[in-house]
């Protein structure tokens, strides 16, 4: 917590230094520092089992401590003065920054607390479809023409989508929205004295089950302090009584001090520095809370920590060392030898095979349907412009559909083997080359086809001799480039049992073989960066 403050802190210093717009930090921090509070997890409330643990907003602990709404209070205040005044809006961000950390810290301090939890209904599911709303009529607002449309469709869906998320239909296919947020409320004496009983009066069976595993008996307990660290009744939990721990916090807390180490900094620098502004301040500091409240949370699901890199560097050390040096060929290994570099060689080999049959392929379909997919060659009738967008839809529909999951469904038909990777990689290769190319016949220079169609000259002829000429460079690069990436596609299919150096990778790595295995690391490194040379000069002569 305390190093997250410090480097908000300090990337606000530095910012300063560097005369960048402090105000703009300060409109940062706060905006993000309000989303924090609104959404963010701040503690942690378990129940009888795992699925019931709750993490809880700021907003949701509110009820049970008043005192952490000056988070969000602060945060508004150092906003609204910071655009109004920047000195004084630096000297407020100071003020809100060391309120909103006395707020946090007192509340982190309280002791674990029996609470019942208030679920707002229907309060995700509306703004779940304002936001989906939102998001469409903003695609156009930037565009005259489609600014009008797009918002009527945007509130179309929105109401749409709130009133199937809001139905019994709703609550089938999303669970988990129905009583999403839940506020925090305190419980009587009373309560708590009927949720002590049924504990002790559980307890019997309890500890039968715990004595089968070899745990030792819990004793009984006297009031609701005793369930601290232990499990709730489960009849408890079911009409949501929760134990809240507050100092086992959730991302939030991490976030929290970051952001008032930023508002600290930063109006530390403001207050001294008034003039470090800019006209654009609330956009761009608009866009940077944005970007830093759709980051924290993506951090929190993938669970990256610097830490875990830490502990797991002796097992790299010790990968290092059972796979250096590689194993190239033991002739006396058993009854006829062992030849690793032989074997890497030959699905090398077939790799590459597999990458270029695949783009091959895809280039030979890609190549008719980007005629078809082309805008301005298929605006004449009614017919082509189906055409188009069948077309269109189709490459939408085959490039949303990743080579590796085409690959897991061809080794399902036919097998393992290079067939399913070759299959997978030309169905792909199908929809990316034929966007590129549609888009190059889109950009060609429209003098030559207009000569050819002002004497006269057929449908064919035009492509032949008016568009052909222009693009066909630009097809090949395209192609190489493909090539490029199917090859790099192809290692990774062969993980999933589609041939080649993937499947020799995954057949040493899974034996513990990695003497044998990181010589095909090897083989990949130097024939990539051979392709990369070879397909970069051939397109620099062709296009």
């Amino acid at each position: 917590m305390w190093g997250a403050l410090a480097v908000g802190a300090l990337v606000a210093v530095l910012a300063g230094f560097a005369r960048a717009s402090m105000r703009r930090l300060v409109v940062t921090a706060s905006l993000a520092l309000i989303v924090a509070y609104l959404a963010f997890p701040f503690s942690t409330t378990v129940g009888f089992v795992s699925r019931d643990t709750i993490r809880p907003t700021l907003l949701g602990l509110t009820p049970l401590q008043p005192i952490l709404a000056v988070v969000f209070l602060a945060a508004l205040a150092a906003l609204v003065v910071a655009l109004r005044s920047p000195r004084a809006g630096g000297l407020v961000a100071v003020v809100a920054a060391a309120a909103s950390l006395a707020a946090i810290l007192v509340w982190r301090a309280q002791t674990p607390v029996l609470v019942h939890l208030l679920a707002l209904g229907g309060l995700m599911e509306v703004l779940t479809a304002a936001v989906l709303g939102a998001a469409i009529a903003a695609a156009g607002w930037g565009a005259r023409r489609l600014r009008w449309p797009l918002l009527g469709l945007g509130l179309v869906v929105g109401v749409l989508a709130g009133v199937l998320l809001l139905s019994p239909t709703g609550h089938r296919l999303f669970p988990n929205a129905v009583g999403y947020y839940r506020l925090l409320t305190k419980t009587s004496a009373s309560e708590q004295e009927t949720i002590v009983e049924a504990y002790n009066a559980n307890l019997d069976v309890t500890n039968a089950q715990r004595q089968r595993i070899g745990l030792r008996p819990l004793p009984p307990i006297e009031s609701t302090a005793g369930l601290a660290t232990e499990r709730l009744p489960e009849e408890a939990a079911a009409t949501g009584y929760r134990m809240l721990r507050p100092a086992e916090g959730g991302y939030g807390v991490g976030v929290a001090f970051l952001l008032c180490g930023l508002l600290l900094g930063s109006g530390v620098m403001l207050a001294a520095r008034p003039k470090l502004k800019s006209d654009n301040d609330l956009v761009t500091g608009l866009v940077y809370a944005a970007a830093l409240v759709v980051l924290a949370p993506a951090f929190a699901s993938t669970r990256f920590s610097l830490g875990k890199i830490v502990e797991g560097w002796p097992f790299l050390l010790n990968f290092l060392d059972r796979a250096w040096p590689p194993l190239l060929a033991d002739p006396n290994y058993g009854q006829f030898g062992l030849f690793p570099l032989q074997e890497v060689a030959s699905q090398m080999l077939i790799t590459l095979e597999i990458a270029l049959v695949g783009t091959f392929l895809g280039a030979l379909f890609a190549v008719p349907l980007s005629f078809l997919a082309a805008r301005n060659l298929t605006s004449g009738n009614p017919l082509m412009r189906a055409a188009f967008v069948i077309t269109r839809g189709f490459f939408n529909l085959d490039r949303g559909v990743d080579t590796l999951i085409l690959a897991l469904i061809f080794v399902a038909a036919v097998g393992l083997g290079p067939l399913a990777g070759v299959l997978a990689m030309a169905i792909h290769s199908i929809a990316d080359l034929g966007k590129l190319y549609s888009e190059s016949i889109e950009n060609v220079d429209r003098g030559p086809i207009e000569a050819l169609e002002s004497v006269g000259a057929a449908g064919s002829n035009v492509v032949r001799w008016a568009i052909l000429p222009q693009v066909s460079p630009l097809f090949l690069g395209w192609t190489l480039y493909r090539f490029e990436i199917n090859f790099r596609v192809s290692i990774v299919l062969g993980l999933v049992g589609a041939g080649g150096i993937g499947f020799f990778i995954q057949d040493k790595m899974a034996s513990g073989k990695y003497d044998q295995m990181i010589i095909a690391i090897i083989a990949i490194v130097i024939v990539v960066n051979i392709i990369d040379f070879v397909s970069s000069w051939l397109r620099g002569k062709l296009v």
